[in-house]
């Protein structure tokens, strides 16, 4: 009897054993065409130049589209109220400058570049790490102006690797110092986009203003940022891809001359980059 149950049971594991080989060979097939398609996908992209799948995780080269970040861009872009000056005093596409020397009519006490940016059109001035920028000529600001510019980032990782930017205003327009905030090196304001916390913060030394702003910068690791500044008296307004991230005074009354400036990071990871272009100052 005992034999008899013995024989069965190995009958029956053959017959299961019988089964299951053909449904693990499809499983494998499977398996094998899935693991092909995703490589083949990869090489695709190796080959037609996408960087997210080729290098990882590298931002898109527009600013992030998730569904929190669109409704943060058209919430931001009921209150814009940006008007720039009609009376345009200096403006500055580094059109005529040559390529691979500094800008003609910007100064620095360290270096910079001007050349073509990646995945952007015409040229830009590009920065040197742990640099400041001024305009060479000393002519004040007026009283009431406004400065637009466009900011261009590209990194080959995320925005980590861009650290921090820094701009503002100087009561002088001297050039040998590195301007990293608001209360040195005889800086008045400081905006800085803080590429890696992911915040605005601005100050003033003179209003003892400081306050920080979440920001979606998560995109911007490589794209395009245009820059908004409108100075009228002691108030200044800032806005960021048209976002307004600044709107309150930044001067005393008794403020004297202004100067713009802007700093780079400082350090850029990666070979990363950051450049600005189209600059234009008009007064109000």
């Amino acid at each position: 009897m005992k034999t008899k149950k013995l024989i069965a049971a190995a009958f029956g594991a053959m017959a299961i054993l019988a089964v299951s080989q053909p449904v693990h060979a499809q499983f494998l097939k499977k398996l094998k065409d899935k693991v092909n398609a995703q490589l083949d996908k990869k090489v695709d992209d190796v080959l037609s130049g996408n960087k997210n799948t080729a290098q990882g995780s590298a931002s898109s080269s527009a600013p992030s589209s998730t569904t929190e970040d669109k409704k943060f861009f058209e919430k931001a872009a009921l209150s814009y109220n940006f008007s720039p000056g009609k009376d345009q005093i200096f403006a500055d596409d580094f059109s005529k400058d040559a390529s691979g020397r500094m800008a003609l009519s910007w100064k620095t006490g360290g270096s910079g570049s001007v050349e073509k940016f990646p995945n952007q059109e015409g040229k830009w001035l590009i920065f040197n790490e742990y640099t400041s920028y001024k305009l060479k000529s000393d002519k004040a600001l007026p009283s009431k102006f406004t400065i637009e510019f466009d900011l261009a980032t590209h990194s080959l990782t995320d925005t980590e690797d861009l650290g921090s930017i820094g701009f503002g205003f100087a009561h002088d327009n001297g050039n040998t110092k590195f301007i990293s905030d608001a209360y040195n090196d005889n800086a008045i304001t400081q905006t800085e986009i803080n590429y890696y916390g992911k915040t605005v913060n601005n100050a003033s030394s003179e209003t003892k203003i400081n306050n920080t702003v979440n920001f979606p910068l998560a995109g911007y690791a490589i794209g395009k940022m245009h820059v908004e500044i409108a100075v009228n008296g002691q108030n200044m307004l800032v806005y960021l891809d048209k976002v307004k991230v600044l709107d309150t005074d930044m001067f005393l009354k008794s403020t004297g001359n202004k100067y713009f400036y802007i700093s780079a990071p400082f350090k850029l990871k990666h070979d990363a980059q950051v450049g600005i272009s189209n600059f234009r100052l008009a007064a109000l």
